[in-house]
């Protein structure tokens, strides 16, 4: 699969599909990065906040996919 990423307009952040089907935001400016399901909820990393919006967009993805988020 290809990654898919988009760069939210305001902040700058690069939300990116894994290969696992979450969501990984990343600051440009500084490298920090955090990894999120599709409803922003935060799993790992530096960053704790993501755009819900973006998030479900690009999460979302995996989900036409087929691939199946981890399980809660």
């Amino acid at each position: 699969m290809s990654a898919k990423q988009v760069t939210h307009p305001l902040t700058g952040h690069v939300y990116r599909l894994t290969e696992d089907g979450l969501v990984e935001v990343t600051d440009p400016k500084t490298g920090a990065r955090g990894i999120f399901d599709f409803q922003a909820r935060w799993q790992s990393g530096e960053l704790r906040h993501a755009d819900l919006q973006m998030a479900g967009w690009v999460g979302r993805l995996a989900q036409r996919r087929g691939v199946q988020p981890p399980a809660e």
